[in-house]
């Protein structure tokens, strides 16, 4: 792309988080390409399992797939099961994704995504000043398990190199300035608050952010790409019978910035990995 339709893109990116480009046939090299468009190029890592999890030869690609070759699967099965934003569990979280349905199901297979702006915006003014200021602490060790049961448990230094971290749980996002819901399904404790009370108010977040009035239900058809912003929405892979049909996607991903929130007061908190 030249460089004002590029700006041009990342406008109107900002503006709806989600972005859906139908009929692309393109090779790994193109979809590397078109996805540094938008910044920095992050690869997966592999997180305690065997199986491929990125392409060989394109390492930035990574791939959501329940095909086997000669009994070995090609890529990681079920994937994004569960609402979440890509790397909430780490430091500096991805930026956005680009997903790519190279074969899709004609049944399920879907994708949801959920404005995270318009969660928070819904919330009550008691509860936004409550929020306000306040982070959780987001752990991959401790449900790891829970959301990868499919997956071997991490193995110690995995552990090691994935430390919990604290995120502001409303989140500014840092080029739109507007305020965000920043919880998910790796979050395990409030600040400030018991872990059984603190565990309620997480599930009530999460379960608000997934209500229908928020979110949009992708539909895949072969060649959809879809590239959405990380900071601002979440997504989740909308469980299916993955027996019955061929489901390969292939993602791009962006590096990101560590989560900041400017709160009301002037104060700026910011994600890191001490209370």
């Amino acid at each position: 792309m030249d460089s004002a339709t590029a700006r041009e893109l990342r406008d109107i990116w900002l503006e709806y988080s989600v972005l859906l480009f139908r009929k692309v046939d393109w090779t790994a090299a193109e979809h590397i390409a078109f996805t540094k468009t938008f910044g920095t190029l992050h690869i997966m890592p592999r997180l305690g399992t065997e199986i491929p999890v990125n392409l060989r030869q394109h390492p930035e690609i990574f791939v959501v797939s329940n095909i086997e070759k000669n009994g070995k699967p090609l890529g990681v099965k079920r994937a994004g099961w569960g609402w979440h934003s890509d790397g909430e569990d780490k430091q500096v979280p991805n930026m956005a994704s680009m997903l790519y349905g190279v074969k899709t199901p004609k049944v399920g297979g879907d994708t949801g995504f959920a404005s995270t702006y318009r969660a928070f915006e819904a919330l009550s003014p008691e509860t936004q000043a409550f929020l306000d200021g306040k982070r959780a602490r987001f752990s991959r060790v401790e449900m790891h398990l829970i959301n990868y049961p499919n997956l071997p448990p991490l193995t110690e230094e995995e552990k090691r190199d994935r430390p919990d971290v604290w995120h502001p749980i409303v989140r500014t996002h840092p080029e739109t300035q507007r305020k965000c819901l920043y919880i998910g399904r790796w979050a395990v404790e409030i600040e400030g608050m018991a872990d059984e009370e603190g565990g309620t108010l997480i599930d009530e977040l999460t379960t608000h952010i997934a209500k229908s009035e928020f979110t949009y239900i992708h539909k895949w058809q072969p060649g959809d790409v879809v590239l959405w912003d990380n900071r601002c929405t979440q997504h989740c892979a909308i469980p299916y019978d993955d027996s019955k049909e061929e489901r390969h996607m292939l993602r791009t991903t962006l590096e990101g910035d560590v989560p900041f929130h400017l709160t009301t007061d002037g104060r700026r908190v910011e994600s890191s990995l001490d209370q």
